[in-house]
């Protein structure tokens, strides 16, 4: 039958597609490589089997992301209309919460159960940890809540945790957790998986029931099942074994939320007489991409054979960006963005993906200088994610006891303070006239249940004002967190939450120390409150129209399944791509190679990579040099624009922009303002640009661009195109640049990089 005579499902389909699409019966493994259509397979096969006779509702198709169900759900409806209204069609919760709400009262649960949040989850440990006394240094809610989680994802029962989890109070803990969802008629987000599968294995007659509703089963990304959504599979596919699971081993990047590679690397095993369909023709990147994550992956032991390719020929070589850190990283991906920016591209056709959330900070901040709006997927801010804050709170207390959102978040951090003492410091302050601190004070010295934990707050904070004067930033910040218990409590959450928190405090303590090196002698008192300038700055939220699109940052995981036409990879060094803990088993390294391969295949027509040579130790430890990743040998060095050469050797400094602009340069303004109209920095609001200092508000002045920045001194008056007029505070020496510390008369105190944001000299008569 040729395509034009097919039904309209068919069409358009490569030889293998096709084949998947219409091979019905008996158990198959699709193998479908990044960009090889997919979602067009598994919605077209929905489409078939409609069109050859089977009911909507015989049929079930999974998935793991609400999107992913919902675009699923939308194509078949292009496709079948109402007919496909009856199709089982959501992820895997949707659908045992489904299959619960018939059958939960074999547990003796009742159908109206309800289902808890992590927050309502995070209660009921802190409930078991007062009913059952344990020291709350020792497990805190978020610990004992990784445990659990653990624990149903391995269907291991209390008596029976994983490793060194086994301890009478973890056993005890989750007991006492369980008793009280079941008091409450509550299931948690495992249960929902869990007690669908213990009920299909304990009752043969619903087991059997719904194998006859559900005869043709379809799993997409089969790679991410965890063992529990395995054993469940299994169970559903039945005799008839018209079990069809897509997915790409080389993209099974989540085993730590339990996802199991064995599962898709296995199923030949689970199932001998298994039809194996690959698709590797990718209809996505450009052959040089496609080459690059190749040679990346085949070096991986463990994994499926497939060799994705394109018709669309090799397109732009690849690009690489080498820097001497992290800053100057950010700011030549930010000069590569401007020229790109110029040619064809706008905003929204570009990601930067990372490794961690952590290295989100310099790329922020430097497309913030250059004002050019971006979005941050999956992630608060840099300044805005809640250790940061917690800790730059601490900070703030320190240099400004008046500081009453400081006081509140910091007391907010330590247990024992009630409601009650908070009430009193309040009114104490507002009655008299005080900071929060000397209020603090005068509480804690009257008797009073409340009065020794407030005491301990107050000993802790004046330990840290003595401590100031022999600190600079980083090591202080380090301190704070140390010596509060931070860090610790942090630690003790065990999971993979934890470790990104501790390299975000880690960050956080690098970017305080680099950022602020000063020339003019300041004391660490001044070169704190220069770095939370600095931070505040940093960290202010924008309010863009986003109808033109910005550029993307995002992390590896967290680009999975999305494409951009431009891509930039970055930091391919050792500790970040790889990013490897202390336990180096060859599957952590393998993993790692597919974080790899899934961030380049989001690539379409650009691909660069960047890495730094250097960076800073926290604790004021120095420079520390940075080995190039392990990865970047095994892409070919014919896939890139020029020879690599010595990736060692020094890059060439910046230049800075000349005082006329040049022609690409009015163009890039131009088509700044036209994506970024309110102009502020990374997309913020636009000062007042047009006040002047009050005590000269009927002067006559004129204003003149500077000679050099070296002309910029502390006293002068400058006008700044977003911020208005303002007077230069001081000058700061940031490694080979000079960042001016300004108090502007409306924007009020901000720290300005002279040879990003231009600043004029307002002379007066």
């Amino acid at each position: 039958m040729s395509d034009t005579n097919a039904p309209e499902h068919l069409r358009g389909l490569n030889p293998e597609q096709l084949d998947a699409v219409t091979c019905t019966e008996g158990p198959l493994l699709i193998l479908a490589g990044a960009g090889s259509g997919k979602t067009r397979v598994l919605t077209r096969r929905v489409a078939h089997l409609l069109h050859i006779g089977v009911r909507p509702w015989n049929i079930l198709a999974v998935t793991f992301t609400n999107k992913a169900a919902r675009e699923m759900a939308e194509r078949v409806h292009a496709l079948v209309g109402p007919a496909g209204k009856d199709v089982r069609l959501g992820t895997f919760h949707s659908t045992c919460s489904f299959f619960l709400r018939h059958e939960i009262e074999r547990l003796g649960y009742t159908r109206g159960f309800v289902i808890y949040d992590q927050d309502d989850q995070l209660r009921v440990a802190k409930d078991v940890i007062k009913e059952l006394k344990v020291d709350p240094d020792k497990f805190t809610p978020k610990a004992l809540l990784g445990v659990f989680d653990r624990a149903k994802n391995r269907l291991t029962l209390p008596h029976n945790l994983p490793g060194e989890e086994v301890t009478p109070v973890a056993q005890k803990a989750l007991r006492a957790y369980e008793r009280r969802l079941r008091e409450a008629n509550a299931v948690d987000f495992n249960d929902i998986i869990n007690l669908s599968l213990r009920i299909l294995r304990e009752h043969p007659d619903v087991l059997e029931r719904w194998r006859a509703r559900w005869r043709y089963l379809l799993v997409d990304e089969y790679q991410d099942t965890n063992l529990a959504q395995y054993h469940l599979i299994r169970l559903l596919a039945g005799g008839r074994r018209n079990l069809a699971v897509v997915g790409d081993d080389d993209q099974s990047i989540y085993a730590f939320r339990g996802a199991d590679i064995r599962n898709i690397l296995d199923f030949e095993e689970d199932f001998p007489d298994a039809r194996v369909i690959r698709l590797e023709q990718n209809y996505r990147s450009t052959g040089s991409v496609l080459k690059a994550a190749t040679a990346v992956v085949r070096n991986n032991l463990r994994r499926k054979v497939k060799e994705l390719w394109t018709s669309e020929g090799d397109g732009e070589p690849l690009h690489l960006i080498t820097a001497p850190d992290e800053e100057q990283e950010a700011a030549r991906v930010v000069e590569d963005l401007k020229g790109l920016f110029v040619s064809q591209y706008k905003p929204a056709d570009v990601a930067i993906i990372y490794r961690t959330n952590a290295r989100s900070r310099p790329f922020e901040q430097a497309l913030m200088h250059a004002r050019i709006p971006y979005n941050l997927v999956g992630a608060r801010r840099f300044y805005e994610r809640r250790e940061v804050k917690d800790m730059l709170a601490w900070a703030r207390l320190v240099l400004n006891p008046s500081d009453g959102a400081a006081f509140a978040r910091v007391v907010g951090l330590r247990r024992g303070i009630g409601d009650k003492a908070i009430e009193q410091v309040t009114a104490e302050a507002e009655a008299r006239g005080l900071s929060v601190v000397t209020a603090a004070r005068r509480v804690a010295a009257q008797p009073g249940r409340g009065a020794k934990p407030l005491k301990d707050l107050l000993a802790l904070l004046d330990l840290f004002i003595d401590e100031l004067p022999r600190h600079s930033p980083g090591p202080f910040l380090q301190l704070i967190a140390e010596r509060s218990g931070y860090l610790d409590a942090v630690r003790s959450e065990g999971a993979e939450e934890a470790e990104d928190r501790l390299r975000n405090l880690s960050e956080l303590f690098n970017a305080a120390e680099v950022e602020e090196t000063i020339t003019e002698n300041p004391t660490p008192g001044e070169r704190l409150q220069l770095f939370l300038d600095r931070a505040t700055l940093s960290g202010q939220d924008d309010d863009l129209d986003n109808s033109q699109g910005r550029v993307t940052l995002l992390t590896a995981h967290l680009a999975k399944g999305l494409e951009f036409p431009v891509v930039f990879v970055a930091g391919l060094c050792e500790g970040s791509f790889p990013m490897l803990r202390e336990r180096t088993l060859e599957e952590d390294v393998e993993e790692e190679r597919r974080l790899l391969y899934v961030a380049i295949t989001r690539a379409r027509q650009r691909l660069t990579f960047t890495r730094y040579l250097r960076r800073m130790r926290y604790g004021g430890g120095g420079w520390a040099d940075v080995p190039r990743s392990r990865f970047h040998d095994e892409i070919p060095p014919e896939l890139f624009q020029a020879p690599r050469g010595r990736l060692g050797a020094p890059a060439t400094p910046l230049a800075r922009p000349s005082t006329v602009p040049s022609e690409a340069q009015k163009k890039l303004d131009a088509f700044l303002k036209q994506v970024n109209p309110s102009g502020g920095a990374g997309g913020g609001r636009r000062g007042d640009t047009t006040n002047a200092p009050e005590n000269d508000e009927h002067s006559e002045r004129t204003l003149r661009l500077p000679k050099s920045v070296e002309e910029l001194r502390a006293g002068q008056e400058i006008h700044h195109a977003e911020l208005g007029d303002g007077k230069i505070v001081s000058r700061v020496s940031m490694g080979a640049g000079l960042m001016l510390i300004v108090m502007f008369n409306k924007a009020g105190r901000k720290m300005i990089d002279p040879r990003r944001d231009p600043l004029e000299l307002i002379l007066r008569r």
